[in-house]
This record gives C-alpha cells, structure tokens and sequence, in this order.
C-alpha cells in the first residue's frame, strides 16, 4: 500500500477481503470495491467489477495503472497506459482469461473516514429514480450511490458519505439482512469495513 501514490499493488489472486483489511490499516481503499469478500482483484480485473463508487471511478478495470499478465507463450509483460504493452492493457478487461493471467495489479486507492451515514430514497416511479440518479451523479456531494429495484413501482437510492463520527454502527454480517433495512429505515450509519461488505452476507441469503 502506498498512501502517498495512492495505490495499492497485490498478486493477482489477493482476495478485496485481503485488499480492503490491508489498505483500510493505512486509511484508504481501492477506489471501487467489488462487493464480495471472495472477488480477487484479478478476476475483477479480467472481468468487470462494480460498486457503488463507479459513479464516480468507473470499472475496477479502470482505476488500475499497471498490471503483469502471464501469456498463453509462457512471456511476463508489464502492461502500463502507454508502455508497448498498451494495447494488452486497454484489451485486458472482460477477457475472461483468454488473454492471460494476471499476476500483479497496481490500482488506485481513495483516502476514508471511519464511518459511512447512509439515506435511502424509495421512488414509485423509475423515471424519476432515474432523474435523481443523473442529479447525484452531478451534484458530486456523495461518496457512494448504488440502488436496488423490488418491483417496477418500488425502488430504493442508497445514499452514503464518509462522516468522522456516528451515533450507532449497524452491522449486517450475519443474520441481519441488509436489503430488508432499505425499506425499514430512512437513515443509517455502518463502519466502513461493514458497508464495503453490506451484501456479502445477502449473497447467501439471497442463494436459494
């Protein structure tokens, strides 16, 4: 982890579990966290990963600056915007493997806050959902925006921003469920470890 670049560079098979303990220890966090524990930052990288920060950095694929790929010929390439392997770098994300292995990734890293205070917004219709999306996205006062459609007429904005401090922290790791508290609360507040991990555990709620 490098504060002062900000970046940090992992093996490739370095789990955003790994990723996020080891740079939130040096108060920060890669600029866009996929929003399960097993993601590697490879596999995100070779594929495409989201949260609710690409709003503002896009793809996990485009917040990284340099990786080292394996080829199908046995070579080691470094690959950077502008070295000779540009070409691989911009054509390495959504390959799914099929143009090597990545060994190594260099990604970018924002600064964090000990907490998240979160607002979820319900809307009846998605046209004005959808409006309000393009006016967060502009206002540039949030750290986190992602939603959730239960229905056509039932939608949810989640809302989040760094806060220094919080009246209560709710965690969501095991049996309280974090979909249910979007429409049981209008406000809440999560240490940042605990948001960038609130659907982990939905992901096995969620299974059958």
């Amino acid at each position: 982890v490098d504060p002062a670049a900000g970046t940090v560079t992992a093996e490739g098979m370095t789990t955003y579990a790994d990723l996020v303990d080891a740079t939130l220890a040096r108060g920060t966090m890669p600029c866009v966290v996929p929003q399960l524990k097993s993601i590697t930052i490879g596999g995100a990288l070779a594929g495409v990963g989201i949260e609710a920060t690409s709003f503002r950095h896009g793809l996990v694929h485009e917040t990284v600056t340099a990786f080292d790929v394996l080829t199908g010929d046995g070579r080691i390439l470094h690959c950077t915007p502008d070295n000779a392997q540009r070409a691989l770098f911009h054509g390495f994300a959504n390959s799914y493997g099929t143009l090597g292995y990545a060994l190594a990734v260099t990604a970018r890293t924002q600064p964090v806050r000990p907490f998240v205070a979160i607002e979820h917004r319900r809307y009846a219709q998605a046209a004005r959902c959808l409006a309000d999306v393009g006016d967060l996205v502009e206002g540039g006062d949030i750290d986190f925006l992602d939603g959730v459609a239960f229905a056509p007429d039932d939608l949810v904005l989640t809302l989040g921003r760094f806060v220094d401090a919080a009246p209560y922290a709710s965690d969501y790791g095991f049996e309280h469920i974090y979909w249910r508290s979007l429409r049981a609360r209008e406000r809440d507040f999560l240490a940042t470890r605990d948001f960038l991990w609130r659907w982990d555990t939905d992901w096995f709620w969620c299974s059958r």
